[in-house]
This record gives C-alpha cells, sequence and structure tokens, in this order.
C-alpha cells in the first residue's frame, strides 16, 4: 500500500547550520520538501511574521500547509519517521537519540563562527571550538570502534543521529582539515556517509559556502550573497 506523504515546506535562513542534516535526512529518505528564505514564503520580512509562527524561531516545518514544527531536533525527529530512519527497538531509539543529542551539543558557537566571524574573532573561536571539541571526539570515535558491526553509529544502516554527527563534524573539518587523521573509525564514517549516492547528489547540488573567516558567501544561483537573516 503506497502511503501518501505530507506536503513539507522546510523554512530558515541564508546559512549552512541546522536544516543541514534534516535536508540530508529527508533526501536520503526520499521525501520531497521545498526550501524556503522566510522573506520569500511569507512575503514580507520575518520579523515582521515570526510572533505569528511557533515559538518565533527557525527553521520551521510547515506541513500541510497547516501544522507548524519548529526546533530543528523536533524537525529532525519528524522527518526521520518519514524517511524510516529510527531503529525498531525502543532501547536502540534511546541510543540514537542520545548520539543525536551529543552532536547537537557543538552547535553553538560552531554554526555561527563557520557562517559568520571573520578575521581574529573568527581565529579566536576556530581556536576555542578545537580545543573543546578533541576530548569529545575521543567518545564518538570510541562508540564507533565498539560497534563493529559499523560504519554507521548502530551498524550498516544510518539513522537520524548519523546525519546530526555527519553535519556537526563536517563544519569541524572545516576548521581543520586534519583533525580526524588519527581517528580511523571516525574517518570511515565520514566516508560512508559521503558515499550514500541521495547524500553525494545533495553535498554536490546544495549552495557553495565560500570565504569561510574572511567573508562568509553562499553561492546560489551562480551569485555569490551574503550569509544571514536578511534578503541582500
Amino acid at each position: 500500500m503506497t502511503i501518501k506523504l505530507p506536503k513539507l515546506d522546510l523554512i530558515y535562513f541564508k546559512m549552512r547550520a541546522f536544516t543541514e542534516a534534516i535536508q540530508m535526512q529527508l533526501c536520503y529518505g526520499k521525501i520531497p520538501y521545498n526550501y524556503h528564505f522566510p522573506w520569500d514564503y511569507f512575503d514580507k520580512p520575518w520579523h515582521e511574521v515570526k510572533k505569528e509562527e511557533g515559538f518565533g524561531q527557525l527553521p520551521l516545518l510547515v506541513i500541510n500547509d497547516e501544522k507548524r514544527v519548529w526546533q530543528s531536533g523536533s524537525i529532525m525527529r519528524y522527518t526521520a519517521t518519514l524517511a524510516k530512519t529510527l531503529p525498531e527497538n525502543l532501547e536502540e531509539r534511546g541510543i540514537v537519540d542520545a548520539i543525536f543529542e551529543s552532536s547537537q551539543e557543538l552547535f553553538q558557537p560552531l554554526n555561527a563562527t563557520i557562517n559568520f566571524r571573520v578575521g581574529e574573532d573568527y581565529e579566536v573561536f576556530k581556536k576555542s571550538i578545537l580545543d573543546d571539541f578533541r576530548p569529545r571526539l575521543f567518545y564518538f570515535n570510541k562508540f564507533l570502534e565498539n560497534d563493529q558491526s559499523g560504519p554507521f553509529f548502530l551498524g550498516k544502516s544510518p539513522y537520524y543521529c548519523d546525519f546530526g554527527t555527519y553535519h556537526q563534524f563536517s563544519l569541524i573539518r572545516v576548521l581543520d582539515n586534519t583533525i580526524f587523521d588519527d581517528f580511523s573509525s571516525v574517518k570511515l564514517f565520514m566516508t560512508a556517509v559521503e558515499n550514500l549516492k541521495a547524500i553525494s547528489e545533495y553535498i554536490s547540488s546544495r549552495p557553495e559556502l565560500i570565504g569561510v573567516g574572511r567573508e562568509p558567501k553562499l553561492l546560489i544561483g551562480g551569485k555569490a550573497v551574503s550569509t544571514g537573516i536578511k534578503p541582500d
């Protein structure tokens, strides 16, 4: 029996941050969705409509032009049910969520540093992030090493924690592209995610992020536009 999928509209700003793992998961699950900047979707500046939407936060997922889900973790778990990236076993679901939440602790100030900070400010935050991340990396690598069924966190198939972790690690790699050299299980994990056909296609088609640390911009439709929460 064919299940009718909901119409999904994902709304967020011009940056590589809270919606990346969500979009990877949707692409992996072959779930159609539309991505919008808020000023395009609402046809007015975000600050004029935010009090009317959810808790005034983005990203926002609009389901069938009616229901609203905010908070990136909540959107990730909702879309995981559609993409079938949840384990059937209840205990394993708890583990998947724990890994996902551990990866989300890296979001700030990592995402803001990659997308906005420049010059000396960027260098200061870069050092702080890498110093904080290296002890955490040990635990992610250890978990992957202990589960010999790999290459993903819970075996041969990715779950939503894999996409959440991959996004954060991919940004860390922008700060230091050698940071995983001594962590073979993490390197194998990163390669495994990137070798998923749907993820490879998504990565190659998404707007390229350029000028990190100097003048961050996204290449959208062949045009370099500033990252941010307002239209150019």
